[in-house]
C-alpha cells in the first residue's frame, strides 16, 4: 500500500530532473502507461516520452543545434494546450532541462502552467552521479581525464555558478540549491523531493504512483539498453573521438547528429565486453563527495520541501562506486570501434538526398548531403536513359511489325 499523500485534483505536476536522477525511465514509464493513466484521470501529453527541444525553447531560450527554436516553442505551448482540453486530474510534464532553466525560463514555465503547478524534483548521491556525468560531458566536449576532472569539479562545488570546469554540472547536481532555488519560485508546499535509491528498484516508480494516486505497480520503467554506461576503454575511444572532432569543419550541429546521437548511441546499443574494466574512483573523491552529500542533505532538509525517501542515503558510504585507480588504456577494443562506427553509419544513411539539404545543416552534413544528392542524379538520369532506351526498342518494334504486315 503507497503512503505517499496524492496531490489534490486539478495539478499540475512538473518533474524538472536533474539529469541522471531516473528522468529516463520515469518518462519512458509515462510514456508506456499513457492509456492507463488516461483511466485514472492522469494526463502526459506529447508526441515522444520526452519532449526535450520543446522544454529547452522555453526554458533555456535555445534548443539542440539544426533545430528551429521557434517551432520548438510553438511546441511546448501546444502540449499546454493539450493538456488544458483534456482537462485531467492531474497533468504531468517532465524534463531535465527544466532543472537548468534561466530566471526567465522558470518564471513562463510557471506563469503559463499556473499556481497550482507542483514541482518534482529526483535526486540521487553526488557520489553515484559522478562518474556517468564525466561520460555524458565526454560524449559531447572535450573534457579532462577522470581523475583531472574530478580534482576540478570537487574544487568547485562551492562556486556561484557553477565553476569554470563543465559549469552545468553543479549547476544540476548542487540539489540543495536546486531545492532552494524552486522554494524560493513556488513556495515550500508546491516542492516535494524524492531520494532515488539505486537498490530499490520500485522505490521511484512508487513514489510517483503515490503523488499521481494510481494503484501500486502502474509504472514500469522499461529496460533502457541504450543508456547504459560505457566501460573504461569505452569511454575513453569516445572521447578521443569527441576530441579529434572539436574543430572544424565540424560545427555543433554535426556533432549532435553524427557524434552524439551517431557514434555515442551505437556504442551505448552494443553489449560491453563483460571482461572490459568499468570505470573507478580514487578514494578521495568519493571522500569528498560523501562530504558535499551530507551538507546538501543538511540544507535540502531545512528548506522546508517534502521530502519522500531517506536523506541521509546522500553521504551513504555503501552507495559509493568501485573505488580504484583506472588503468590505462592502450589498446583500442575491436568491438568497440565496430560500434561506434556502426552508429556514426547509421546516420549517414539517414541524410536524405532531397532537392536540398536541410537549411540548419552543418557543412559535414552537406557534404554528405551533396554525395547522396550526386548518387540519386545519377540514377535518376540511368533511369530516365532506360525508359527512353525502352520506348525507342518499342517503338522500332511497333514500325517492324507494321512492316511484316503484323
Amino acid at each position: 500500500m503507497n503512503d505517499v499523500e496524492p496531490l489534490p485534483d486539478g495539478t499540475t505536476l512538473v518533474h524538472i530532473g536533474p539529469y541522471k536522477t531516473g528522468t529516463t525511465a520515469m518518462q519512458g514509464a509515462l510514456w508506456d502507461a499513457r492509456p492507463a493513466l488516461a483511466a485514472h484521470g492522469v494526463a502526459y501529453p506529447g508526441e515522444l516520452a520526452h519532449e526535450m527541444n520543446a522544454a529547452m525553447a522555453v526554458a533555456l531560450g535555445r534548443v539542440d543545434p539544426g533545430k528551429d527554436i521557434d517551432a520548438f516553442r510553438e511546441r511546448w505551448y501546444a502540449l499546454v494546450a493539450e493538456l488544458r482540453a483534456r482537462r485531467p486530474r492531474i497533468g504531468v510534464l517532465s524534463s531535465e532541462v527544466y532543472c537548468e532553466a534561466t530566471d526567465e525560463g522558470a518564471r513562463t514555465v510557471l506563469d503559463v502552467l499556473g499556481p497550482r503547478t507542483h514541482v518534482v524534483i529526483t535526486v540521487r548521491p553526488i557520489v553515484r552521479l559522478l562518474g556517468s556525468q564525466w561520460q555524458q560531458y565526454g560524449q559531447n566536449v572535450p573534457v579532462p581525464p577522470y581523475d583531472e576532472w574530478l580534482r576540478q569539479v570537487l574544487e568547485q562545488a562551492d562556486a556561484p555558478e557553477g565553476g569554470a570546469t563543465t559549469p552545468s554540472f553543479w549547476l544540476r547536481h548542487r540539489h540543495d540549491r536546486l531545492v532552494e532555488r524552486w522554494v524560493g519560485l513556488v513556495g515550500a508546499d508546491r516542492v516535494t523531493v524524492i531520494v532515488v535509491d539505486d537498490r530499490d528498484h520500485r522505490g521511484l516508480p512508487a513514489a510517483f504512483e503515490g503523488l499521481l494516486g494510481l494503484p501500486d505497480g502502474l509504472l514500469r520503467p522499461p529496460a533502457d539498453k541504450t543508456n547504459r554506461s560505457l566501460t573504461f576503454a569505452e569511454a575513453t575511444l569516445m572521447q578521443a573521438l569527441v576530441d579529434r572532432t572539436a574543430r572544424a569543419p565540424w560545427t555543433s550541429a554535426d556533432h549532435g547528429r553524427f557524434i552524439r546521437f551517431g557514434a555515442a548511441r551505437g556504442l551505448q546499443a552494443a553489449p560491453p565486453d563483460p571482461a572490459a574494466e568499468r570505470l573507478l574512483t580514487p578514494g578521495w573523491a568519493i571522500d569528498r563527495a560523501l562530504e558535499i552529500g551530507a551538507g546538501m542533505a543538511e540544507r535540502i532538509g531545512a528548506s522546508g520541501a517534502r521530502v519522500i525517501g531517506d536523506l541521509g542515503l546522500l553521504s551513504d558510504r555503501a552507495l559509493a562506486p568501485a573505488e580504484g585507480e583506472n588503468t590505462p588504456v592502450t589498446a583500442v577494443d575491436p568491438g568497440a570501434a565496430a560500434a561506434l562506427a556502426v552508429g556514426i553509419i547509421s546516420k549517414l544513411t539517414g541524410v536524405h538526398p532531397r532537392p536540398e539539404h536541410r537549411e540548419l545543416a552543418g557543412p559535414v552534413e552537406r557534404a554528405v548531403w551533396s554525395r547522396h544528392r550526386a548518387v540519386a542524379e545519377h540514377w535518376d538520369a540511368e533511369r530516365d536513359q532506360d525508359g527512353a532506351r525502352r520506348t525507342a526498342a518499342r517503338e522500332l518494334a511497333r514500325r517492324a511489325r507494321r512492316r511484316l504486315g503484323g
